[in-house]
């Protein structure tokens, strides 16, 4: 006997794993690098228009030095102190206080916020890009000029705002209870403007003049505006505290080097005209606060002793003349050598015990009296004190003419000491107040840095560009995790599928593809016009077909009849695509085929012979044609067709008829091989009928469409209607990295 081997499987070496491994992960993303790149495209695009479109952010800067200790007056030092803190730390944050921030956003009127009207969405970006109102007039299409507003004349008069198209507003103010409320700005032909708040005009004035309402409440000077008529900007009054938070979030400061005093100031903004003048301002104000500041104790100290100079004058004339009136009245007494040492000793007390007296007054205006310097102080008077008690226990013991001369010639002498001292301290603190210079010094002006700090475009750009990469992988790898389809034969032969043929995904059978609704359906159904095995018969997917051929001659040997039934799991899996063109190469190979569309509620294989599907089987079994008019013949020698015929109410009682039985026994007779196209399984039972009449049936399985459970639902269906299933035909596979070798490539082999 002949013996014939099993139709072919796929491969008897290691089965692919289903887990996910590397080489299958870089397959599979190669295989997608096109929609990889497209996404990646996308967000890159999407990224440079986001940073395209948000405004130009500059920057300017500024160095400082702030010392540790300034220049201290001479009193303070004559005290030996040491101010207590961080001296530097300070500074700093006098830098950031309200007192310097408030003075310079009042100075430059930062909170007067002008926001031009931009054009919806592509506004900022086209203004960005420098293009300008002439350009855009120019290049506006006819149909669009009323959606932009542009009248009749060949100017604009839309309120949108260009390129180069500003206003700068130098004075604006508002009634209290419309501070932080958003005006329209409107400017109108030569020069004009108008203010609105929401739908009430509040003034009408030109450019270059104050204007003010009647109320008084509105004031408004624009000094400049450059736009063209019917441009419209947002203006707001802001109050002082957010106009200082806003200086505050553009300004920062940082250090230049470890502990070397040296600072640097940075101010950024969108507006490049104010950033400069606004630094300036900022230092300016610093400075200037910290050498008053510094200048206030020789002006207290100024004070001080402008009170105490006449005081201790007054005393001096009174000391002086009692010296000389007691002098007289006793002819002239002079002093021993004994006395006049202590007279000095006594002056010399005293004159500490004053210099103390004047310090405790400074030190009462600045510590409490538990503070280590107070009580050192007290400490030093404590013993000048006692040190004055011994020695006037010694004056006591003079006699009483000698005492008295000593006593008015110590306050005199003291008196005039102290007067001196006060003199010189005077003269002293004037000296230090105008040679005051504060601990700050500006070493660098403020300089307006070249080109823009924001948007970063080309970062942007790239993390955008990054983004959309990762997330078109991510999207393809959890698609590949989560997909359980059909893609190898390997895994429909783990089912008890045999692959009979792999057919490739063919581009010119799209081609053929056609989408249309039939009628009384909602539905559009692709159908094919013309065989693909005719009109290119070097498609690979025709390769395969003839493979398919080989494998079924072997096959249906064992077969009791020449019959074979197409089916699929579900529709759009190309079963009939597969049927035409079988039936088709068959023919080629000289065999006598008949062709049968079983699928009578939506077989469409009638088109693919550019004929109509009347008159076909749906009437053949209802009797109403008889075989020879339902049976057409193609335009290939050797292939024949029945269509569909007409849509019947019960295709699948029709196929249980014994007419259906008597006419395939008849064909059978008639045609070498004759093939039934049958609706998909899983939807209808018209299958599991034309099955038990055909002796080989093959399941069509789509690549990467049917999860291995739909394809045993479907075998498991037939099967248990008596259908045996001889195996499966892959349909649809497309070609990946990995299929240079293998069931996919073995079909390039003729054709290279």
């Amino acid at each position: 006997m002949n013996y014939f081997p099993h139709p072919p499987s796929s491969s008897t070496g290691p089965q692919e794993s289903d887990d996910l491994n590397l080489r299958k992960l870089v397959d599979t993303l190669s295989d997608h690098r096109w929609f990889i790149v497209t996404i990646t495209g996308l967000f890159l695009l999407a990224g440079y228009f986001y940073a395209s479109s948000q405004p130009r952010i500059y920057q300017a800067d500024a160095l400082v030095q702030i010392e540790s200790r300034g220049a201290n007056l001479a009193f303070m030092e004559s005290l030996g102190e040491q101010q207590p803190g961080n001296p530097t730390a300070a500074e700093l944050e006098i830098l950031r206080s309200r007192m310097v921030l408030g003075e310079t956003a009042e100075r430059q009127d930062l909170a007067i916020k002008v926001e031009p009207r931009r054009l919806p969405v592509i506004g900022d970006f086209l203004v960005n890009h420098g293009v300008s109102q002439d350009l855009i007039e120019s290049l506006t299409p006819a149909f669009m000029r009323e959606w932009l507003g542009m009248g009749e004349e060949s100017r604009w008069q839309n309120p949108y705002v260009w390129a180069n198209e500003s206003v700068r507003v130098s004075r604006f103010s508002v009634p209290d209870e419309h501070v932080g409320s958003e005006h329209l700005l409107r400017i109108k032909e030569e020069g004009k403007f108008e203010l609105w708040l929401e739908d009430e005009r509040v003034l009408i004035g030109n450019v270059g003049e104050t204007v003010q309402d009647e109320g008084g409440g509105y004031r408004l000077f624009i000094s400049q505006a450059v736009a063209h008529p019917g441009a419209e900007f947002g203006l707001t009054r802001m109050s002082s505290l957010n106009a200082i938070k806003d200086l505050e979030s553009r300004f920062e400061v940082m250090p230049r080097g470890i502990e070397s005093g040296v600072y640097e100031l940075m101010l950024s903004g969108a507006d490049r005209s104010k950033i400069q003048p606004t630094l300036d301002t900022l230092t300016g104000v610093f400075l200037t606060q910290n050498v008053q500041r510094h200048s206030e104790e020789a002006e207290k100290q100024i004070a001080f002793l402008g009170e105490q100079i006449p005081q201790v004058r007054d005393q001096l004339s009174n000391a002086e003349g009692m010296l000389n009136d007691y002098r007289a009245q006793r002819d002239s007494v002079d002093l021993t050598f004994e006395t006049q040492n202590l007279l000095t000793r006594v002056v010399d007390v005293e004159n500490q015990l004053s210099e103390l007296a004047m310090r405790e007054a400074d030190l009462a205006e600045r510590y409490r009296p538990s503070h280590p310097n107070y009580q050192t102080l007290l400490r030093q008077r404590s013993q000048l004190v006692e040190e004055r008690d011994r020695l006037n226990a010694q004056v006591n013991e003079l006699p009483e003419t000698q005492q008295e001369v000593l006593r008015l010639t110590r306050d005199s002498q003291v008196n005039q000491q102290v007067y001196v001292q006060l003199l010189n301290q005077l003269q002293e603190m004037r000296l230090v107040k105008a040679g005051t210079v504060g601990n700050v010094r500006i070493l660098d002006a403020a300089i307006l840095n070249p080109g823009t700090i924001a948007p970063r475009i080309p970062l942007i750009t790239a993390v955008s560009a990054l983004i959309g990469a990762l997330l078109a992988t991510m999207l393809v790898v959890v698609r590949l995790l989560l997909s359980r389809a059909i893609k190898s034969p390997e895994q429909l032969e783990e089912l008890g599928l045999p692959v009979y043929a792999t057919l490739p995904d063919s581009g010119g059978q799209t081609g053929l593809t056609e989408r249309i609704r039939p009628r009384h359906s909602k539905k559009v159904q692709e159908v094919f016009r013309g065989l693909l095995a005719i009109k290119k018969p070097a498609e690979i997917a025709v390769e395969a077909l003839r493979g398919l051929r080989t494998s079924l001659y072997f096959a249906m040997l064992e077969s009791d009849n020449n019959r074979l039934m197409i089916t699929g799991a579900s529709p759009g899996v190309g079963k009939s695509f597969v049927a035409a063109n079988l039936a088709a190469v068959c023919a080629q190979a000289g065999q006598r085929v008949l062709l049968i569309d079983a699928d009578m509620r939506r077989g469409h294989l009638h088109h693919a012979f550019h004929s109509k599907g009347v008159k076909g089987l749906s009437e053949l079994l209802a009797r109403r044609i008889d075989a020879e008019e339902a049976v057409r013949h193609s335009d290939l020698e050797g292939l024949d067709y029945v269509a569909r015929g007409s849509v019947p109410p019960n295709p699948s009682e029709l196929l249980m008829q014994q007419s259906f039985h008597d006419f395939l026994e008849a064909m059978s007779q008639c045609y070498d091989l004759v093939i039934v196209d049958t609706p998909p399984i899983l939807a209808v039972t018209d299958a599991t009928v034309v099955g038990k009449l055909a002796g080989t049936s093959l399941m069509v399985v789509r690549f990467d469409s049917h999860p291995p459970g739909e394809i045993k639902a479907a075998k498991r269906r037939l099967e248990s209607a008596g259908v045996n299933i001889k195996g499966a035909i892959l349909n649809g596979v497309k070609k990946t990295t990995n299929s240079r070798h293998g069931y996919y490539g073995s079909y390039l082999y003729a054709y290279r």
